[in-house]
Order: C-alpha cells, then structure tokens, then sequence
C-alpha cells in the first residue's frame, strides 16, 4: 500500500524563493527607488549651490556669511521653529495621554475632532485667522467696538508661533498615541506600588519611555515648521519678518539677481545643516538606552481615573477646539458668504454666488481628483519604503543606517520651492539609462510627494519598531519563520497603529501641499494648493474662502 502511493513519475525538482532572497530582492529595488527620489535630486540642488558664474566656489557661501541680513533670517527661523516646536509638541502629548491613559470621556469624539487641524492646510489656516485677527479682523473689530482698541494682530513672529502650534500639534498626537496606548504597565504598576502618584510616574517612568516617540515626533515638527513656507509668507511679509523660507522663494522669483537659484539652493543647504544636526542630537540621546515598552504578554495600561479633573481636561479639549477648528472655519465661512470684503454680512447681504462659481470651473474638478490620487498614491508609497528602511535600519543595523536616515530628511528639511528646484534641475532631461522624462507630467509631482514626505513615515515606524522586543521575532524563528514571515505576521499587526499614523501623517500634506505642486504642475495637473493660492494672490478673497472652505471640509471627509 505504501509503495502503491509513492509516485511513479520523477518530479521535477524547484528551488523555493526564500524569505532572505525577498529581502535582498527588496533592498535592491529600495535602493534604485532612493536613488532616483532622493539621491539624484540631491546631488543636483549641492552641486548648484556651489555654482558661481558658471564656476565651482564659495562664493554664494561666502555671500551669506558675509550678509547680517542672512543670519537675522537664520536666527529667526529657528525662534519660531523652536518654540513652534516645544508648544507643539507639549500640547501634541498632552493630548495623546489624555485620550490613550485616561478615562476622559466621549473618546471617539474628541479623537475625530483632534486631528482636524492636521487636515487643514497651514497657510489656509493662516488666512482663516487674518479673517479673526488681522488690523480689519472679526475679532478685532469685535473687540474695538466693546473696548476702543484691537486685542492682538496675528502678523509677526508671535503670530506665526501661534499659527504653527495650531496646526502642527496632531503630528505629537498621532505619534505618541499608539505608544502610550501599547505601553507595557509593569514599570508603571511598579512605581505607583513604591508610592509614586500620577504625576510623578508619568514624569519619571511614562515620559522616559516615551522618549523615542517623542523625539521623533519634534523631530518631525520641527522640520515642518523649518521648511514651511505659507504662514510665515502670509504672517511674516506685512511686518517684514522673514525666516529662510520666503527669502529663498523670494530670491528664486528675483530674475535681476546674479546667481539667484544658486544663492537660493546654498541658503537651503543652511536648513539641511541644521537638519543633520537636529538628527544628530537625537541619535545621541537614545544612543546607548533601552525603551522596550512591548513585549509577549503585554497588558494594556490601566486607565488614570480623572475624577474632580475630567471636567477641566473637558473644558481645555474644548477650547482647542474652538480655537484651531471652529473659529477659523467661521470666519472663512462668513468670507465666502460675503458679496465683497467690507460687506456687512445680513441675512439679505449673504450669497452664495462664490461656492458656485468655484464649483462650475472643470480647473477646480480636476483639482481635487489630481490631489485625491496624488496623495494616496504617494502614502502608500511611502509606508511600503519606510517599513523596509526601518527594519534595515532598526533591526539589521545596516551599515550607513544615520546617512539613509540623513539622505531621507533632506528632501523634507528644505523649503518646498527648493524641492521643486531640485526635481526640475533632476528630470528636465530624461533620467540616465532609463531615457524617460517625467518633467511636465503629474508623475514628477507625484515623486517629489514621496520624496519630501517619506521622512513621516520612517520616523513613525521606526519609533514604533524600536519599541516592539526582539524577542517576539526570535519566538517566530525558532517556529521556522524567515525574516519576511516574522515581520508579516508578528511586526505590522504589533506597529499597525503606528503604520497606519505614518500613511495618515503622509496623506495629508500631500493632499494640502502647495510650494512643489505650485512650481512643478501642468497645464491638465493641477492641485487644490496650487488653486487656492493662485486665487488668493490674485486677491480673489471671496472665492480664495469659498474654495478653501469646501477644500478643508473635504479633508475631514477623507
């Protein structure tokens, strides 16, 4: 019987693909692709930034030390980026402690309502808030007429802090969330049996172990808020207070100025310096210390019970809510529905002839699906890269691991037009070997996305993959699992939080970008940034509000 079940006919034998050649295979194709998005476009923008009259020098260097102006603007970038920051990203964790370690009620709710400001674009949000407190402002207005002066003008360097907290703080929130919410309990546990209260565990156990996250997530923000460009443009411009940002843009559109791209490119070589820096400092914080907060058999933390403090921490969501959401959705509301600026609004004034008029362009329509596919595509690009990147660099500790991580931030350290700079001077001509060109097609929008947003998705993973015990994948390999296997089905389930807040933190700002789709776009590409910003500059204020305020309500859909 057994012999009658042995086959008669030799079988050919094949050699199984195995989860080590997957993942040679994988590295290889990572490697072209950062290659072609980052690599190449950087080399481009450095080898510019030492172009001097068609020489190699340091002359455009030596122009910016040289100038006080320069390092006024330096200094001011990193005042406002600095304390944007830190009260970004207090405010980011606070938040997230909130709704994952404490019994805070209608949770769903207050999740919803958190990262609405994360799906507002920043400059649109700027403008919104010169609709509140600019010298005309509703508020302002409001406010002479009760007390006979103006409470606060939004433009100038405080102005622009307060904007950029605003509208940065959901990156601390969705980066810290997960974490805080997977923690392991037993160090916490142990503390508050050796008598430490609350406080003192959240500021002694909690807050250390959180360090990774933290740290990424002002990582981060601060990179964001170096390199943003629309609300210290609106903000900065009427006090004549620049950060390099809108210097660059400015030198870039300054055709009569010697060497102007270059000089321009060298001035984004600052930001690139200080991003190494920044990264740098971080690396050597976690050098060296352990913040394994998951492992096998992981409990989720106990609940901190608020008690007499859950209505204060209630009335406190509730004014960050009204303050980054629905005053400044009011405001530009009540500008859309207006028949001119300086129209008392009334019921037999109001009209809603500007919605209409924004909606029956075809520009508009194709907008709006342009950004749509732009954004997902580029998301899903991203989290697919940063998963490989963060276990070669996390749990294989590849070689040169600190430069990809420094090859990934450069794109998203430097100002937007920069980018775009870099990708027009890379992919004007056809790529080597390839003989393509992608210039003045919606794909060379779609690889600057990747480019300058994948940073949102290494950092997120990577934090997380940090925190997940290398003993959980060891378990998987003693049961036969490959690399591949024991990422697929014991790493993502683990980190799938922290995936999905990287794709989510990548999402949006590719769906609200406006500095490269405002210099890379074509005729038939257009982008829903690159349209209100247009209007806006043309000082269509009505339809500029109508626009952003349909734009914004259908980022909170999405």
């Amino acid at each position: 019987m057994a012999q009658d079940a042995l086959p008669t006919q030799p079988q050919t034998a094949r050699l199984p693909i195995t989860g080590r050649q997957v993942l040679y295979g994988t590295v290889g194709v990572l490697f072209v692709l950062l290659l072609a998005l980052v690599l190449y476009p950087s080399i481009n923008l450095v080898w510019e930034s030492f172009q001097v009259d068609d020489r190699v020098g340091l002359g455009n260097y030596l122009r910016i030390l040289g100038e006080s102006r320069y390092i006024t603007i330096v200094r001011n970038s990193l005042f406002v980026s600095t304390l944007g920051t830190l009260g970004a990203t207090a405010l980011g964790l606070l938040l997230a402690w909130l709704i994952a370690r404490t019994d805070l009620p209608m949770k769903a709710v207050w999740r919803a309502l958190i990262i609405v400001p994360y799906l507002i674009p920043p400059f649109i949000g700027a403008i919104a808030w010169v609709y509140l407190l600019g010298p005309a402002g509703y508020i302002n207005r409001f406010w002479r007429d009760l007390f006979g002066e103006r409470l606060f003008v939004i433009y100038g360097p405080w102005g622009i802090i307060l904007m950029m907290i605003f509208y940065t703080y959901p990156i601390a929130y969705l980066v810290n969330v997960g974490p805080l919410r997977q923690m392991n309990p037993v160090l916490e546990e142990a503390g508050r049996i050796s008598g430490a209260g609350t406080f003192r565990t959240l500021r002694d156990i909690t807050l250390p172990l959180m360090l990774p996250s933290i740290a990424a997530s002002a990582l981060l923000i601060f990179m964001s808020l170096m390199a943003n460009f629309g609300i210290p443009t609106i903000l900065g411009f009427r006090e004549r207070y620049f950060v390099l940002t809108n210097e660059i843009y400015r030198i870039i559109l300054t055709a009569d100025m010697d060497n102007n791209l270059q000089i321009a490119a060298a001035l984004s070589m600052v930001l690139v310096l200080i991003a190494v820096i920044v990264i740098w400092l971080q690396n050597r914080l976690r050098a060296g210390r352990s913040y394994t907060v998951l492992a096998g058999k992981n409990e989720q933390p106990r609940l901190v019970k608020l008690g007499i403090w859950k209505y204060p921490a209630v009335a406190f969501l509730l004014i960050v809510i009204l303050i980054t959401v629905v005053a400044p959705m009011i405001a530009t509301f009540l500008t859309s529905v207006q028949q001119a600026l300086g129209v008392p609004i009334t019921l037999e004034t109001i009209t809603f002839r500007h919605y209409r008029g924004v909606i029956a362009l075809q520009k508009v329509q194709n907008a709006f699906r342009n950004s749509l596919v732009l954004a997902t595509s580029a998301a899903t690009i991203i989290i697919m890269i940063s998963m490989i990147v963060s276990y070669l660099t996390v749990r294989a500790k590849i070689a040169g691991g600190c430069v990809l991580n420094t090859l990934i931030i450069i794109p998203y350290a430097i100002p937007g037009t920069v980018v775009a700079l870099a990708m027009i001077l890379a992919f004007l001509q056809p790529m080597p070997l390839l003989n393509v060109s992608i210039y003045n097609t919606i794909w060379i929008i779609l690889v600057a996305y990747v480019a300058r947003f994948l940073a949102f998705g290494v950092q997120s993973v990577g934090a997380a993959l940090e925190q997940v015990h290398t003993s959980l994948e060891e378990a998987a390999r003693i049961s036969g699992a490959d690399a591949v296997v024991s990422f697929r089905d014991i790493i993502a389930p683990l980190i799938s939080s922290s995936l999905f807040a990287g794709w989510f933190l990548a999402f949006m700002p590719a769906l609200t970008e406006l500095t490269l789709s405002a210099l890379l776009f074509s005729p038939g590409n257009e982008t829903l940034g690159q349209l209100v910003f247009g209007l806006n500059q043309e000082g269509q204020a009505n339809l500029t509000a109508a626009l952003a305020f349909l734009w914004t309500n259908t980022n909170r859909c999405a």
